[in-house]
């Protein structure tokens, strides 16, 4: 699966406990990585929700993406 592909199945808005199970962390990683800034997150009416364009940038993929 390229990664175009997987860009594509993933949903539009993360839960936290997606993005710390795509990355391989605890979702207090996550949550301190939302609070110091350095990813971009949405207030939903179930909880914090991360954008999966965020993510992706977030992990140096956006440009994988564009080429």
């Amino acid at each position: 699966m390229t990664l175009s592909d997987q860009y594509q199945n993933m949903p539009k808005l993360l839960k936290v406990s997606e993005v710390a199970d795509f990355t391989g962390t605890h979702e207090r990683t996550v949550r301190r990585w939302i609070r110091d800034g350095r990813l971009s997150a949405v207030e939903h009416p179930s909880g914090l929700r991360v954008p999966r364009r965020s993510l992706w940038r977030f992990l140096g993929l956006d440009l994988a993406l564009s080429a």
